[in-house]
């Protein structure tokens, strides 16, 4: 019995001591990973804070284990000092075997370098073999972002200097190599992306295609209007941009110079439309083409313009022969915009023009949506169609109402009896309202709370 107890306890002690054995080693490995995975963290969080961290710690973190190579989705050793412009860090960082062409989600080295204007890191990383035409996941290259402006110049520090010309990051690149007709992100190239005359001066001197155009048929020369940048849209003409040339929905670069500001673009919408109606001028002193020429929705130069309340640029394009009875698809002429803005005095220029039915019920819908008791009675009296439908924009041709919903909404009595007489149908549906929710579609009657219009509207209804 005792013999037995004497066996058992030794038969445990073995195995303890086995499992030990076995254990030690994986305990010690594990150990290890996490004392190495703090290195690594530390020194990626070191490296990616704005003020520079002692070079002696950075030396000692990775002579203790932290990886320079270590594998990430967004920013490695390198690309934290390349992005925030630690200069010593990246000689070190390089000395040690960093990877210079390694890239994540957030690109490379060499473009973090390029977005942050560090002059000194770029060199650096161009002088260790960086890949200078390298794309970043989204398709643009370091040179098509060094077009545009660096993160200081987008957020400049009050009483601080911006830093070295912003072309000189963009002659180190071409200076190695980088393909300057480079296709990006949409079909976009370098000169697409130029903020700045000396910019698109020096990427036409290295052979950019001024007239070539991205996914949407855009070239450089609209893509500098469409953000207001005169000076470049003036470097650009200079240079021997074609001021002709179309998108792909037909607007040329002085149409949209003088295309109202869209609303998704709100913010700074006032100053986009000044700089926008700024580049106009040196584009109608150009070879702008057709003047009558019409975008997929036939709007025109003249149309826009008088949209705008551009008097002097209207009288221009009358006197270049603009046409004052181009419609665009939904009847409407330049006079229907001046009359719809209040532009009195470049509706004085536009009287001549000879209203076709179509622009009569264009000016009906307008009038309505006025008030104009006097000019609905007027385009009544001219042919206009008292149950004209129309269409609540150019994106949403399908989508329609009719003039007396219009009229009726407006709660105007003397406008909705007008159309009745003039033979509007009180049963006629249309939209009534629209939001994020759906469409909803009704009558006249479903379109006001006027307890006089509805009364009208029932009694018209009930007539056989």
């Amino acid at each position: 019995m005792n013999t037995d107890v004497t066996d058992r306890a030794r038969n445990g002690m073995l195995l303890i001591m086995l499992v030990l054995c076995v254990a030690t080693p994986v305990v010690a490995t594990s150990f290890q990973q996490q004392v190495d995975k703090e290195l690594d963290e530390r020194l990626l969080y070191l490296l990616s804070q704005r003020q520079t961290p002692s070079l002696e710690v950075i030396q000692q973190l990775i002579d203790k284990g932290a990886h320079v190579n270590q594998p990430v989705r967004y920013k490695s050793a390198l690309m934290h000092a390349a992005s925030e412009g630690h200069v010593e860090i990246v000689k070190l960082l390089l000395a040690r075997g960093a990877e210079v062409n390694a890239q994540t989600d957030e690109g490379t080295a060499l473009m973090m370098a390029v977005r942050g204007g560090h002059v000194s890191i770029v060199k650096l990383l161009l002088d260790a073999r960086a890949d200078v035409n390298a794309k970043h996941r989204l398709g643009h290259s370091a040179l098509i972002m060094s077009a545009g402006p660096s993160i200081p110049e987008m957020n400049p520090e009050p009483g601080k200097p911006v830093g070295p010309p912003a072309s000189e990051i963009m002659s180190l690149l071409l200076a190695r190599g980088a393909d300057v007709n480079l296709i990006g992100q949409r079909g976009q190239t370098a000169l697409m992306e130029a903020n700045s005359t000396a910019k698109v001066k020096l990427l036409v001197a290295n052979g950019a295609q001024l007239n070539a155009k991205d996914e949407q048929g855009e070239t450089a020369l609209i893509h500098a209007v469409d953000r207001g940048d005169v000076e470049v849209v003036e470097a650009l003409l200079q240079a021997g941009a074609d001021a002709s040339v179309r998108d792909a929905k037909g607007v040329t670069a002085l149409m949209l110079a003088l295309e109202e500001v869209p609303s998704y673009r709100a913010a700074g919408s006032d100053k986009l439309a000044r700089r926008r109606l700024e580049s106009a001028r040196p584009l109608l002193t150009a070879d702008f083409g057709d003047v009558n020429i019409q975008n997929e929705n036939g709007e025109t130069l003249l149309m826009r313009a008088a949209s705008l309340g551009g008097t002097e640029i209207v009288k221009l394009l009358l006197g270049r022969g603009a046409d004052v009875n181009r419609t665009d698809v939904f009847g409407n002429t330049a006079a229907v915009f001046a009359y719809e803005k209040d532009q009195t005095a470049i509706q004085e220029l536009l009287k001549n023009a000879t209203p076709s039915r179509p622009t009569l019920n264009a000016f009906l819908r307008a009038a309505v949506e006025k008030k104009d008791r006097a000019k609905v009675k007027e385009l009544l009296a001219a042919g206009a169609d008292a149950n004209y439908e129309y269409a609540m924009g150019y994106d949403h041709k399908t989508i329609k109402s009719t003039v007396l919903i219009l009229a009726a909404k407006s709660g105007d009595a003397a406008i909705v009896q007008m159309l009745l007489v003039a033979g509007a149908n009180p049963k006629a549906k249309g939209l009534l309202h629209g939001s994020e929710h759906g469409l909803e579609y009704g009558t006249a009657i479903e379109a006001t709370e006027n307890p006089e219009v509805i009364s009208m509207l029932q009694k018209a209804a009930t007539k056989p």
